[in-house]
């Protein structure tokens, strides 16, 4: 096979999944959250759009997968942008993987005021399912037990800084087929959260984190090393995760954790903040 072409068929795949996991989490929304955030999902070509315009954050605005499984058009830049316009998000982000076609569409994009995230570019990584390491930590690492999900909902929150209503959308996921809701404690205390989203063959890892009181412990490489094993268990062929590219000179510590676990990278995609309508 073609190199390139396997790298592009990992980095769509990689966009892909996420998507597909994201899709999910917005379907998860209890009704409250949903109408308090403006929750929806939409497609164009082969981008999938979500829409929180009650939320601030590009977290829950932002489009996945243009020009990956298709070559994009200026005219598709034109309907995303017409729809974040139109609900009235107040920021939203395009992820431009650099698999994505046609490459010169780029330059367009800033033509039309797309801008440069604060979070410039985000990497995409992938294993396979060889089996997850051993990771030392003195924290128990365990698949969330419900009384524990109110818990892992506030770390979650506490953790990414989120307002209490995304606490109340995690709980969501504690007994939703596809997903699985982890737990780091210290004795009683949870401390540590993340999740696994698997459907066949593939998994998503995300929303993990560790307080900061117990950070520096193992106990976020031991939560991925945890859901690595679960997922190959589960029949992933093919796992994947994504954490914010580190500054030039600048480590990461989520992204070493990733590195640790066997995760590799298969595509640094760009972060462009869209242009919003001035209200």
């Amino acid at each position: 096979m073609d190199p390139l072409l396997a790298a592009h068929e990992a980095a769509a795949t990689a966009d892909s999944t996420e998507a597909a996991a994201f899709a999910d989490f917005f379907d998860a929304a209890p009704k409250p959250v949903r109408m308090a955030l403006g929750l929806r999902v939409e497609r164009v070509a082969d981008a999938t759009l979500f829409i929180a315009p009650g939320y601030n954050n590009s977290l829950l605005n932002r489009a996945i997968g243009l020009g990956t499984q298709r070559e994009a058009q200026t005219s598709d830049v034109d309907a995303i942008t017409n729809i974040y316009q139109a609900a009235g998000s107040p920021i939203w982000t395009l992820h431009w993987n650099p698999f994505a076609r046609p490459s010169h569409l780029l330059p367009e994009l800033h033509a039309r005021g797309f801008v440069q995230a604060r979070q410039p570019a985000s990497v995409k990584m992938m294993r396979a399912a060889y089996p997850a390491p051993s990771v030392q930590t003195d924290l128990r690492v365990q698949v969330a037990a419900s009384g524990q999900i109110d818990d892992v909902a506030r770390v979650f929150t506490e953790a990414f800084v989120l307002p209490p209503v995304m606490g109340d959308w995690l709980r969501a996921l504690g007994d939703r087929p596809g997903w699985t809701v982890y737990a780091a404690t210290d004795g009683d205390a949870v401390v540590g959260c993340g999740c696994r989203h698997q459907v066949g063959e593939s998994a998503w890892l995300g929303m993990g984190a560790v307080h900061g009181s117990h950070r520096r412990r193992g106990g976020q490489g031991a939560l991925m090393a945890l859901r690595i094993a679960d997922a190959v268990a589960a029949g992933a062929r093919r796992i994947f995760i994504e954490t914010g590219k580190p500054g030039t000179g600048e480590s990461s510590p989520s992204l070493n954790n990733m590195k640790r676990c066997g995760f590799v990278p298969v595509a640094t995609r760009l972060n462009l903040n869209g242009p919003v309508l001035q209200r």
